[in-house]
């Protein structure tokens, strides 16, 4: 059984009208920002709420701004400005946008409708540039006022993308799970190599199981996150990561956490105590919430509480966490209706957890 003592304490629970694809923390810890399936970018602050009994001590709340409009599609990639009070997110039509995330009148900065022909499937940002990927197959460099600065462009979807610590390279991984370091100065591709655990061609589909790639701090290690599909059709597969030596390309480390119906690990954040946060999302409403040190061979934590998740952001001060699933009430194939028969689609609770001292 559980240590009590251990277990993430879960403060609070945000209601969205719609289901979100994506949530982070402003780099100042004041905003939490979800890009839904609305089309629109949701807000919450950070507010300090006036205790109900005397002495007791004040509560820190999150509460809902306004959403921000202007996306047409999806919005399920996002990226903040390393500096200002911007936000850069891109949708499922392949728009980039750069707007406010501070205050009741928010500022569209600049915005390329057809950033991507397609879906923008995620956003890096270094202190200089941003990069975006799309189901075009398309690398873009543009600098933080939205100016294209270079392109590469490839024959598969990519789904994931970072920058070299640096900021002197952009490393993405594509459909098939070959992962390319690209010299954007030079425009070559200086290496790549392939995740042969994230793809498998099954039921005539190309099945990719890479949702994410990340550095860690020692700039030496790339993390590669997802599952390893065992299946096409109802999507199944093992939730994987995968520590890769940067320099050569090889594992050094792999943890696979789960069964088939577990599927993808959806988000991961590095603490600075030395552990990874994971979530996942597997069919049918499976999902687990796990915590893992490099070189163990175990979670330290694992819960299954929360099924479905899709965003994993872990808070500034690295005390807090929250997790944005899907609905258990509701259902995504059509059948709850309301009184007045129609059908009103699912919602994603965001829950705000804060980790034992």
């Amino acid at each position: 059984m559980a240590d009590p003592k251990k277990e993430p304490k879960q403060l609070q629970v945000l209601e969205s009208e719609r289901q979100l694809l994506c949530t982070r923390f402003s780099p100042d810890g004041t905003h939490l920002i979800a890009g839904g399936m609305d089309a629109q970018v949701h807000r919450w602050h950070r507010a300090e709420v006036a205790p109900e009994k005397e002495g007791d001590e004040k509560k820190i709340e999150w509460q809902p701004l306004p959403n921000l409009a202007g996306h047409h599609a999806w919005v399920g990639a996002m990226g903040f400005h390393p500096k200002a009070k911007h936000i850069f997110t891109g949708d499922s039509w392949g728009q980039l946008r750069c707007t406010d995330y501070e205050g009741q009148k928010l500022k569209v900065h600049w915005s390329q409708k057809t950033a991507h022909d397609g879906w923008l499937r995620q956003i890096a940002v270094s202190k200089k540039h941003l990069a975006t990927v799309g189901r075009d197959g398309a690398v873009w460099l543009w600098s933080h006022a939205g100016k294209r600065i270079a392109e590469w462009k490839g024959a598969e979807e990519i789904f994931a993308v970072t920058f070299q610590p640096d900021g002197q390279r952009v490393v993405f991984g594509d459909a098939k799970g070959v992962v390319r370091v690209w010299n954007f100065t030079t425009k070559i591709i200086e290496r790549e190599f392939t995740l042969n655990e994230f793809y498998k061609l099954a039921r005539i589909q190309d099945v990719c199981g890479l949702t994410r790639l990340v550095f860690l701090e020692d700039g030496k290690t790339l993390l590669a996150v997802g599952c390893a599909p065992t299946d096409g059709g109802t999507m199944q597969g093992i939730p994987t990561l995968d520590w890769l030596d940067y320099a050569t390309g090889k594992s050094t480390q792999r943890y696979q956490f789960g069964v088939e119906n577990d599927a993808f690990i959806t988000d991961v954040a590095w603490h600075p105590k030395g552990y990874l946060l994971c979530a996942t999302s597997g069919v049918t409403g499976r999902g687990t919430t796990f915590f893992i040190r490099p070189g163990e061979k175990e979670p330290f934590y694992s819960s299954t509480k929360i099924a479905n998740i899709h965003a994993l952001a872990l808070h500034p001060d690295h005390q807090h966490f929250t997790l944005t699933s899907t609905s258990r009430g509701s259902n995504g194939n059509g059948r709850r209706l309301d009184k007045e028969g129609n059908y009103s689609g699912n919602t994603s609770p965001v829950h705000v957890f804060e980790l034992p001292a």
